[in-house]
């Protein structure tokens, strides 16, 4: 394993963890879960490829465009009748390296997206999964981290483990608020 990844890796490991178990309380099964899984999603994902993009990042990822998912997010949502959340507030990107560490957690959420995907098929073979499938995780995966190797090693390892951190916080929090609402 590279070694930039495998300190991220480790240093995020318990927020990793503490967001896996968040989301694991979603039945993508149900209806209202699953609507609710995409909603807490949404209040994260859409604000920080936006903070990206505005940061200038997507300069130094050429594939940007094939990894921005919040359209594929916002059209399964209004497929499903489910209205959109407000977003959180997110902390500002002055730097690369913050940059590097909010991407790594994007990029990262893919990866489970293809069983999450198979198990809300399962369960219902129309319900969009436009998100869940988004992109070719076989090649961005690898590409991302490649990138990231080569370029976001020379940059400050405190902001942007910070940044990773408080991407999966805010993961976290998007759930905990999604368990929490009702809507009809």
């Amino acid at each position: 394993m590279a070694e930039l990844r495998a300190r991220l890796r480790q240093a995020t490991a318990p927020l990793h963890e503490q967001v896996d178990a968040a989301f694991s309380d979603f039945s993508l099964e149900q209806p209202e879960d699953y609507c609710r899984f995409l909603r807490a999603h949404s209040r994260v994902l859409s604000a920080t490829e936006i903070a990206l993009e505005r940061a200038g990042f997507a300069a130094l990822l050429d594939d940007w465009p094939m990894r921005v998912r919040r359209h594929a997010l916002w059209a399964d949502l209004a497929e499903l009748e489910c209205p959109s959340p407000a977003a959180l507030s997110i902390p500002s990107l002055n730097d690369f390296a913050s940059c590097w560490g909010v991407a790594y957690v994007l990029e990262g959420s893919r990866l489970g997206g293809r069983v999450l995907a198979r198990r809300a098929r399962q369960a219902n073979p129309t319900v969009p999964i436009r998100y869940l499938e988004h992109g070719e995780v076989a090649r961005l995966w690898p590409a991302f981290l490649a990138r990231l190797e080569q370029h976001a090693a020379s940059y400050a390892w405190e902001p942007m483990l910070l940044a990773a951190e408080q991407t999966f916080a805010l993961f976290a929090e998007a759930a905990a608020l999604e368990h929490d609402c009702e809507y009809g």
